[in-house]
């Protein structure tokens, strides 16, 4: 068969899977996949020949181990390929989100993407209807892929504020853990939409204080991100919320929780002032009760 395109897929976890799932429908497409646990891939073939000749590289990794996932494909990456991350998080030593971490490693000139929206991968495994920003500064690399999935269960949207993207994406995870929380304690539906209005207009602020566009708060990998996060029993972070009100502790490992420590640096390095995302990260950390999560919500209304 004559594929006009091949992607590499590096990650062979729920959301590497997802993706093939979801492109395995498109016959101009090769697939290759690859992972650190090769008894989850069949076949697997070394990473130089998974990666040779892919137009399109997806970053399939943990936010803390994304660096070291990037330095490893660095040799085999061919020339102009667009690497996209899903990946959500703070380094702990840097305080970099996913976009710069590729920069710190794939260069300036290098065809980074990000893609965040409401994409939960037990929701694709089932065929349902999914939804991404692709965070680019290439209108280029955006043809491509949203080519790749033209036809597909998958709608891709555009957007240039990578970085905003970036934190959207953190700080989505994050207010998930307030919105399992509110679950777990039976708040209500009012209060999870009201929290879910506070929590947008902080996560505007919050980008445009990291030279963002607040109104990246607004697209699919805002809002649309969060809803699906957050009310969602496929949820790590919701479950987190969950975990601490009924135990106080976190058991789950989450991009959310691990993210909080570095985005409380980042906010006080900036002075930001984010009464939700820090009274979220009081109650994760044991400094403050679950059931202070109406009163931090209430707080935020001037």
């Amino acid at each position: 068969m004559h594929y006009m395109h091949k992607i590499a897929i590096i990650g062979a976890g729920n959301f590497g899977q997802a993706i093939s799932g979801i492109v395995s429908s498109k016959q101009s497409v090769e697939i290759a996949m690859w992972d650190t646990d090769s008894a989850k891939v069949s076949d697997m073939q070394s990473l130089e020949s998974v990666l040779r000749d892919a137009e399109v590289v997806f970053l399939c990794v943990s936010s803390w181990v994304l660096r070291k996932a990037a330095e490893s494909i660095l040799p085999y990456v061919s020339s102009g390929a667009v690497i996209i991350s899903p990946t959500k998080g703070i380094e702990k030593d840097t305080l970099k989100t996913s976009d710069e971490i590729l920069r710190d490693v794939f260069g300036d000139s290098a065809n980074i993407a990000l893609m965040h929206g409401p994409m939960l991968a037990a929701e694709i495994a089932q065929k349902l209807p999914a939804y991404t920003v692709l965070a680019t500064a290439s209108k280029a690399s955006y043809d491509l892929v949203s080519e790749l999935f033209a036809g597909t269960l998958l709608q891709v949207e555009y957007s240039s504020d990578i970085h905003g993207v970036a934190l959207a994406g953190v700080l989505k995870n994050i207010y998930s853990i307030g919105l399992g929380m509110a679950d777990a304690m039976l708040l209500g539906s009012n209060f999870r939409g009201w929290f879910v209005r506070v929590a947008i207009q902080e996560m505007g602020n919050i980008i445009a204080a990291f030279d963002g566009k607040r109104d990246t708060a607004l697209t699919g990998a805002g809002i649309a991100d969060l809803i699906a996060t957050g009310f969602s029993p496929h949820s790590r972070n919701c479950q987190v919320g969950h975990e601490i009100v009924q135990s106080g502790e976190c058991i789950t490992v989450s991009e959310g929780a691990e993210s909080l420590p570095q985005m409380m640096a980042l906010l006080d390095a900036k002075g930001v002032v984010a009464p939700l995302c820090r009274g979220i990260g009081a109650i994760v950390s044991g400094n403050a009760p679950a059931r202070d999560i109406d009163k931090i919500v209430a707080s935020c209304v001037s």
